[in-house]
């Protein structure tokens, strides 16, 4: 049976979704509705089917319907789709927020239809590499039994995803998980990178040698499976000397105590007995009048 699906929001992520659902000849594509008729029209060339919907309300009926929106756009982009005189009891709607769960779904799975939230856990910046590179991606996924068993698993598999469930309530705990991994790791590169310039290393260079201890970090982790066994480092060593000596050589005050926070919550990957953590801690601490005319613009100017 051919699965008939329409895509609300076709961004990034929709279409490459979109792509990769009629690369592997899963479903057909039924409609696109964006906001613009150009972004539709490009959408449903990069998908490779589909035909342009101006409106939610004349979407037609269909198996699957993606909404793709940004985030702050889904739940008012569902209810209008609770509406759609053609909406079908039974169908799956999904989205692929990270943030938000099915419950901003409710007011069609009201009208009857099963709910899910699928979230690939990467970068869609640009679609024509996501679609290249997207076998392998860790899809985190909830929501009604019927819509993982019908759509989720067996769609989201077949293009290369490895699905996994998490507790909707706890989903922003989830989130966050991403934002530490993803996000802020590019933040520890700017301020690796700062550090680097300090000591007089030009940007390019600078850059590469950050990025290659990253992924030797990175590929320590996939080996191990352990953020404890992967831990290197002075803190790891127990090197007061050498922690204390990084303390003093940062400047910025706003930079000093990112070093001495993240230090700490390193302290706790450790073995060292008690004694050897309570060194380290004291080696680790910041003054609090060294905070106190703190400025934020560090932050602002390389981030």
């Amino acid at each position: 049976m051919t699965l008939f699906v329409n895509i609300i929001g076709a961004g990034h992520l929709g279409k490459t979704i979109g792509h990769l659902l009629v690369k592997h000849q899963l479903v057909k594509i039924g409609s696109i509705c964006n906001r613009s008729e150009t972004s539709s029209i490009n959408a449903i060339k990069f998908i490779g089917q589909g035909k342009y919907c101006p409106k939610i309300s004349e979407l037609p009926h269909a198996d699957i319907t993606f909404i793709t929106t940004p985030d702050d756009l889904i739940s008012v982009t569902c209810e209008e789709l609770s509406k759609n005189k053609f909406i079908k009891k039974g169908s799956v709607v999904l989205h692929c927020s990270g943030s938000l769960t099915s419950d901003a779904l409710i007011s069609v799975k009201e009208q009857g239809c099963y709910v899910a939230s699928v979230h690939p856990m990467r970068s869609f910046a640009k679609p024509e590499l996501s679609v290249e590179q997207y076998s392998g991606t860790y899809c985190a996924v909830e929501g009604d039994k019927e819509a993982l068993a019908y759509v989720v698993h067996s769609l989201f598999n077949s293009i290369g995803s490895i699905t996994y469930e998490i507790d909707k309530i706890k989903k922003s705990s989830y989130h966050a998980a991403g934002v530490f991994a993803s996000n802020y790791l590019v933040t520890l590169a700017q301020q690796a990178l700062s550090c680097m310039k300090e000591a007089g290393v030009e940007n390019e260079m600078a850059m590469h040698v950050i990025t290659n201890i990253m992924r030797g970090t990175v590929s320590n982790l996939e080996k191990t499976l352990s953020p404890e066994q992967s831990l290197t480092g002075p803190i790891k060593r127990g090197d007061i000397s050498t922690i204390m000596k990084h303390i003093e050589s940062l400047t910025d005050k706003e930079q000093k105590h990112l070093y001495s926070t993240l230090g700490k919550a390193t302290l706790h990957l450790t073995d060292h007995n008690t004694v050897k953590k309570n060194k380290i801690m004291s080696a680790l601490a910041v003054r609090d009048e060294d905070l106190l005319d703190s400025s934020i613009p560090f932050f602002r100017s390389r981030l």
